[in-house]
Formats: C-alpha cells, sequence, structure tokens
C-alpha cells in the first residue's frame, strides 16, 4: 500500500493519539515480562551482544523493557511516539533520557548508542517505510552496534485492534525474508531472523558494520 505524504502524517498522528488517550489501559496490559512469553530472553540475547552500554528503546511503551535493561547494566535512552507513555517510564525507571520522536525522523546524533532495542513499535508503520526507519536505526549506532527489531509475520496490513488497546492501531505483517534484504540494503550484516514465544511474531538481530569491514551476509535461524 502506498501512502502520501499527508496520509502518513495524519496515520502517524492517531497512532499518537491512541496511545496517549489508551496509555493507562495499554500500560497495564503490558506491564510485566511474563505477559509475553520469551521476551526476557529476547533482551538478554540482545544485551549479550552489546559492544557497549549505551541503548535506544526506540518505541518504550511503559518502559517494561527499559528498566529491564537497566537492571542488567545498560544505560537506556527512552523514545516514543507518546509523550504519555514517556511519561510513565520516566516514573517507572531511571532512564538517561526520553525522547518524544517519529520513528522515521530520530531527533538524535549519528554514531552515539551502541544499541537499538525496537519492540513491536516499527510494527504500527506502513510496511513501505521500514526502509527508511531502518536507515535511522543505523544511522544513531555506532560502528559494531546492534540492533533487535520485533516484528510479526504475514501478508497486507492496516487498521486493526488488539485485546490489549480498545483503539485501533496500524499493523504491518511482514515477511522475514523482505526485512533481512532491506537490513542489508542499508548497511547491516551478520543480520539473523529469531523465532519469538507469541505466535507469528519474529525478532531480526543486525550489526552495523565496523569501519572497513567486508561484508557477511545475512541468515537465519
Amino acid at each position: 500500500m502506498h501512502l502520501n505524504d499527508t496520509n502518513l502524517r495524519g496515520l502517524v498522528s492517531n497512532t499518537r493519539r491512541a496511545y496517549d488517550e489508551c496509555a493507562e489501559v495499554y500500560v497495564r496490559s503490558t506491564r510485566t515480562l511474563d505477559l509475553f512469553p520469551g521476551l526476557d530472553h529476547e533482551l538478554d540475547r540482545f544485551f549479550v551482544t552489546l559492544p557497549g552500554s549505551s541503548v535506544l528503546d526506540l518505541g518504550c511503551g511503559g518502559g517494561r523493557d527499559a528498566e529491564y535493561l537497566i537492571g542488567r547494566g545498560a544505560t537506556v535512552v527512552a523514545a516514543d511516539l507518546s509523550e504519555e507513555l514517556l511519561r510513565y517510564t520516566r516514573c517507572r525507571c531511571a532512564v538517561a533520557g526520553a525522547v518524544l520522536c517519529d520513528l522515521m525522523a530520530l531527533p538524535l546524533a549519528a554514531g552515539v548508542f551502541d544499541g537499538v532495542w525496537a519492540c513491536a513499535s516499527v510494527v504500527h508503520l506502513p510496511s513501505e517505510t521500514h526502509p527508511h526507519v531502518f536507515s535511522e536505526i543505523h544511522r544513531v549506532l555506532a560502528p559494531g552496534g546492534v540492533t533487535a527489531i520485533s516484528l510479526k509475520e504475514g501478508n497486507g496490513e492496516g487498521w486493526a485492534r488488539s485485546v490489549r488497546m480498545p483503539s485501533p492501531r496500524w499493523f504491518s505483517l511482514r515477511s522475514p525474508e523482505a526485512v533481512l534484504e532491506e537490513l542489508a540494503a542499508v548497511g547491516f550484516v551478520s543480520a539473523q531472523v529469531w523465532p519469538s514465544g507469541r505466535g507469528s511474531w519474529f525478532v531480526v538481530e543486525a550489526r552495523k558494520r565496523l569501519s572497513a569491514e567486508p561484508f557477511v551476509g545475512v541468515g537465519s535461524r
């Protein structure tokens, strides 16, 4: 599906409004890791691959994952589209910063993070924008930095409701193979796909190439 700039801005605005208006419900329904089988293992796998301690939690929600990573020793900057969710995150844990932003235009300097954790955030943008989001993630990572991005497998996209939030949200279903190709195209290496314990969700992990490092390629598990 192709959206013009006006429609895309409207989609982002509607998504922000939905999270701001339903923040309390959303935070309550997503508050603990045990509600998401396998998520703790995904966070641990991401953490141990970090070349340093600085992490951008991109789409931080209510701060659940930021709190866990801080507990492991990471220094976390929380970023989200919703000011209300950022407020919950700031109350929940000692983040190093809280940034209100759109995933497609991160107001952050290039090359400053050792890791970017993007759990169930990119999924709420049209698939045609994903390559640009991946390029923004690549831009803010330091050389050798890693990212973990969770998405839903399938075909199609559009507005849908879920049990965790009363307002509809945009969901883009993706082919893991297509995501791997898009990550490679913007400069990521060593990309791998991991299944999650949550139905059709999957996690793609990739690394920003070090200076003068040859291309490694992509794979899956």
